[in-house]
């Protein structure tokens, strides 16, 4: 437990300290402070880790999984605030940061089915819903784009197309871990959930902040980054807890 308070009191102070460079000052002190911030949920995940002596294979593997995802998080905070400094290369800054986050959800979605498949017969059992989901995931994807575009006028221009494969694999990554968390029913997987959760509410600020013209907004930078941010060091604890 001492270990746990520590990374997330470490956590917390490089986040506080981030935001507040962000908000104040941006450019390149605001991609360090963000970088050192994104360090530390990683270095969380992996001093947790490291803590593991126990784990059977697919625990162990699933645990991995989250550090990969982790660190692709890092690496698309560093891309995506380099969009704002090198605003002459932000196309490939926006689009390499996103992907970047979209490697880490497909980590996350493998860590998710190796930790069920320690718990129960997956791919026995479980196959059907996670078709259903897929189809729950791409229309859901639909109706936000629907609601973006017509009701809070977002104008996703040419990263349209792009936006929505993003989104379709975010939304889904949120929806198999509520069923996940369903089916196994143990803490790590509810801790799953309400990080994935934070993660989709905070994208869905960010899609206001860069779509919508408001990337400066004080308000929506402080709220994107705090639920960002609680998701990432929240979905780091599931290895304490496995």
């Amino acid at each position: 437990m001492f270990t746990l308070i520590l990374g997330l009191i470490i956590c917390v102070i490089t986040l506080s300290i981030f935001i507040s460079i962000r908000v104040k000052r941006g450019e390149l002190a605001g991609v360090f402070s963000k970088t050192v911030a994104s360090f530390a949920f990683v270095g969380f995940g992996l001093f947790l880790l490291a803590q593991k002596i126990n784990l059977n294979t697919y625990t162990m593997y699933a645990s991995v999984c989250i550090i990969l995802g982790l660190i692709c998080g890092l690496i698309g905070d560093i891309l995506l605030d380099l969009k704002v400094v090198y605003a002459f290369h932000k196309d490939k800054f926006l689009y390499a940061g996103m992907t970047s986050f979209l490697v880490g959800h497909i980590f996350y979605i493998i860590s998710m089915i190796l930790f069920a498949t320690n718990q129960v017969n997956f791919f026995a059992n479980h196959l059907l819903p996670f078709f259903l989901i897929l189809i729950g995931a791409g229309i859901l994807t639909t109706i936000v784009w629907l609601i973006s575009t017509k009701a809070l006028k977002l104008d996703y221009d040419k990263y349209t197309a792009f936006v929505n494969v993003y989104s379709f694999v975010l939304i889904f990554t949120t929806l198999l871990s509520v069923y996940m968390a369903c089916i196994v029913n143990i803490i790590p997987m509810y801790i799953l959930t309400v990080g994935f959760v934070l993660f989709l509410t905070s994208d869905l600020v960010l899609s206001m902040q860069y779509f919508g013209g408001k990337l400066m907004d004080k308000k929506l930078i402080v709220t994107n980054h705090l639920l960002y941010y609680f998701a990432q060091i929240i979905i780091a604890m599931f290895i304490y807890f496995v």
